[in-house]
């Protein structure tokens, strides 16, 4: 009788499991932070808890930073479990695709309903035309590290996102963006200080990549998924960026702007950020914004606990 049912509860129970693993953002593993009071134990006999912490790392997958203000602060991450296991080092949540896809829709919150996945290649060159294999595979290692975090995949989708930066002079340097994914082609020249090549480009690396992950955004308009070739430097006019002074007064620890910078570089309405000046009250920004909409500064700042105030000159945030 067994051997009977076994077959037919395999087959109920194919959905399921198909559905789980058709996008790998809807598993996420929860690890022990000692610091946080969040030990293997406590994970363990706290699996809602633990499906709560994970909730926001999929909302960071698949929404659009400019609509994580649109999620109520109220939704429970149970709403949207399939499965919860207790695991070596915490517990690995498995969210239900159809629920979470159903919340999002409902809520008109824009998102990537579907996770990209190219087949990516980091190229860069020297101003002598030579390639730099070390720096441009530190590059695609780290885009490889950071997939997960923000919902894109790089083992072996069907389209291509070819990245080549090079070097036009000691701080001059171009990115042309090819290939068949969504983003399209375009090109782009920007300034940089003197330094590590790998640091100098991550944070623009971050950026690329969010702006291709939007491009799948269930409200991405064509004219975004299809960009025209824009070539800028620092002294090109064009009216769809824009420039403004960011100031932070707010004592702080070193790390803690340090972090500030990584997020706020990350955010792909920002196209360039460089720090102007630093004092025992803070710290003053030069931003360089993809748009001329300056707006939605204020609610990413809301969301950090500061409060964003304008001024003649730009912003300032405490």
């Amino acid at each position: 009788m067994i051997r009977r049912l076994l077959p037919l509860l395999l087959f109920l129970l194919l959905p399921l499991t198909a559905q789980a693993a058709s996008d790998a953002r809807m598993q996420i593993e929860i690890l022990a932070d000692d610091e946080k009071g969040q030990t293997v134990e406590y994970l363990h006999g706290n699996i809602r808890n633990a499906a709560d912490l994970a909730l926001p790392q999929l909302w960071q997958r698949m929404v659009l930073q400019a609509d994580l203000d649109k999620i109520p602060s109220n939704v429970k991450a149970v709403l949207f479990l399939q499965r919860a296991t207790p695991v070596e080092n915490g517990v690995s949540v498995t969210f239900n695709q159809r629920r979470v896809l159903s919340f999002l829709k409902k809520n008109d919150i824009a998102h990537i309903p579907e996770q990209p996945n190219w087949i990516l290649s980091v190229q860069l060159t020297n101003t002598s035309g030579r390639p730099m294999p070390e720096s441009a595979a530190m590059l695609q290692e780290y885009a490889a590290d950071t997939a997960p975090t923000w919902g894109y995949g790089l083992d072996g989708g069907s389209e291509s996102l070819v990245l080549h930066w090079r070097w036009l002079d000691s701080r001059q340097i171009t990115l042309s963006v090819r290939g068949t994914s969504r983003l399209g082609e375009l090109s782009e020249t920007r300034t940089v200080t003197t330094g590590d090549p790998f640091m100098q480009l991550k944070p623009w690396l971050s950026e690329i990549m969010l702006q291709a992950r939007n491009t799948y955004a269930s409200n991405a308009a064509p004219a975004e998924t299809t960009p025209a070739p824009v070539v800028a430097t620092e002294n090109t006019a064009d009216p769809r960026k824009a420039f403004l002074t960011l100031t932070i007064e707010r004592q702080a620890s070193l790390p803690e702007p340090v972090l500030f910078e990584e997020e706020l570089r990350r955010d792909p309405r920002i196209l360039d950020l460089s720090l102007k000046q630093v004092n025992r009250d803070g710290q003053q920004y030069r931003l360089q914004l993809r748009g001329a909409d300056d707006q939605w500064l204020a609610h990413w700042f809301k969301r950090r606990g500061l409060t964003l105030s304008p001024t003649i000159e730009g912003w300032v945030a405490r």
